[in-house]
């Protein structure tokens, strides 16, 4: 294969990503506090097998205070909360796959929000990794709800680290919920189907 010189490969956008993961994926129900800043991907051998919606939050009088980057604006406050929608088993850990995606989630926001760019890799953090793996794999795990396309579904919730994890199984995708404590009053937590 030859490229053009100075020619880049793009990735494809969120709807071409989206539309290859197919449905269903979910994100927060629409409001005016919250604003969609993107996507994340995790994929093994070509086949993606999860999204991840990341959201802006608004302060209390509805302001973004969005700042202009060389990637487009960005704004000041990343909403504690993220939408997660996997194909079942795609954690590899054996165990129940909805209770394993909830675990796992919980277990990469609280490590993100509290992580030390300068511990990364150090035994510091990998004894605060296990230890915060530990603690949320032994949580006792709640039965809940999660609404979606304003249906109460049952789902399952756990809490650690000042993070509430809440997991559910629904048309033939496991859906996470993650939000800190401190973000839950400031949004509505309802989802809707996306795709």
């Amino acid at each position: 294969m030859h490229l053009v010189p100075g020619a880049k490969s793009k990735p494809p956008d969120d709807a071409a990503r989206l539309a290859l993961f197919g449905p269903a994926v979910f994100g927060f129900v629409t409001q005016l506090r919250l604003q969609e800043r993107g996507w994340s991907w995790y994929g093994n051998h070509g086949h993606t097998l999860e999204a991840q919606v990341h959201y802006w939050l608004a302060d209390p009088s509805g302001n973004f205070w969005f700042e202009d980057s060389p990637a487009g604006p960005v704004g000041i406050a990343e909403l504690r909360g993220f939408v997660f929608t996997d194909v079942p088993g795609s954690t590899n850990r054996g165990g129940d796959p909805i209770r394993d995606a909830l675990d796992q989630h919980l277990q990469y926001v609280v490590m993100n929000y509290a992580k030390n760019p300068y511990d990364f890799g150090s035994q510091l953090w990998a004894d605060r990794h296990t230890q915060q793996q530990s603690e949320i794999e032994l949580a006792i795990a709640h039965r809940s709800n999660l609404v979606v396309d304003d249906t109460a579904l049952p789902a399952i919730t756990v809490t650690a680290s000042d993070f509430t994890a809440t997991g559910m199984a629904l048309a033939g995708r496991v859906v996470t919920v993650v939000i800190h404590s401190a973000d839950v009053a400031k949004i509505d937590n309802r989802l809707s189907r996306r795709v």
